[in-house]
């Protein structure tokens, strides 16, 4: 037990941790769990539950992503049809322009009959 304690390692374990690794290889699973000590190694149970949740939030982080990518690309067509009616306002506003002129200079002329 004192070699796990002063093992170098990339971080070290707490006391309650050697004694719950100690006491796991000398000891069932169950008297560490009804002692409310958790085994440092995970059952196989648990590790299918952690492997199902992080297949779970893959997939949801897959379908946030498509949905942000289709917003992103509704929000450019947006943008491009509200520049495009903004030109077309743009060009009926010369064109009525122009039309008033050519109406205003018949009407000072007179229409040729």
């Amino acid at each position: 037990m004192e070699n796990n304690l002063s093992a170098e390692s990339e971080e070290p374990k707490s006391a309650s941790q050697v004694v719950a690794d100690v006491l796991a290889q000398k000891t069932k699973n169950q008297f560490l769990h009804n002692v409310g000590i958790q085994n440092g190694q995970p059952r196989s149970s648990e590790l299918t539950d952690l492997e199902v949740e992080k297949r779970t939030n893959a997939e949801l982080w897959l379908v946030i992503n498509t949905k942000h990518t289709k917003m992103d690309e509704l929000q450019r067509q947006l943008e491009e049809t509200e520049a495009t009616r903004i030109r077309d306002k743009e060009e009926m506003k010369k064109q009525q322009v122009e039309m008033n002129a050519k109406i205003e200079l018949l009407l000072r002329w007179g229409i040729p009959g």
